[in-house]
Formats: C-alpha cells, structure tokens, sequence
C-alpha cells in the first residue's frame, strides 16, 4: 500500500447503517448497491468532500459501487498527527511553567 497505515474516514452526525460502513479500516471498499443507495453514498461523500474516490462498476446486479480513499486523506492525518505531537512536545516542556 502506497500510503502507509489505513485510516478511518469518521462522519460526524451520520447515524444511517449504510452510512456508518463508509468508514472501514480499508483503502478500498466495494460495496454493491441498488441505484437509490449509491446515489444516497456519492451525495454523502460529494457533500462531505471527502478525499475518497466513487465510481460505480456497471457490471452484475446490483451495481458495485468502489470506494477508495485518496492520498490526501493519509496526507492529512499526517499532518494532523504532526500537528498533536508538537503540540504534546510543547505542553511537555512547558508544564512545569504551570
């Protein structure tokens, strides 16, 4: 895997079962679905602009619908981890100042 570690995609607020699956510990995800459902998961992902790619394979019944997650989501919980660990570094020097 190009990326590194996997990482969760979370979705605040999302409570629809269907939805909930969105967010595997996986870089793919092929998810067959009737039309109304994967129509409900590409206005999710569009909505949240979230860095993850939707096609739909056009091939069996239903239609699969192929979810991966781009490298800008590992890019940003990079960056995000970064961020917390110097901040950690700097609330552990700085502690005794308080």
């Amino acid at each position: 895997m190009p990326f590194g570690r996997n990482f969760k995609i979370v979705l605040q607020g999302v409570t629809r079962i269907r939805c909930r699956r969105l967010a595997p510990d996986k870089v793919r995800l092929e998810w067959p679905l009737a039309k109304d459902q994967r129509a409900h998961i590409h206005q999710i992902i569009d909505g949240w602009d979230l860095p993850v790619t939707h096609t739909t394979r056009r091939t069996g019944r239903p239609f699969t619908l192929v979810l991966e997650k781009t490298a800008a989501l590992f890019k940003r919980d990079a960056a995000e981890r970064q961020s917390l660990r110097e901040d950690l570094e700097w609330l552990q020097n700085t502690s005794s100042e308080f």
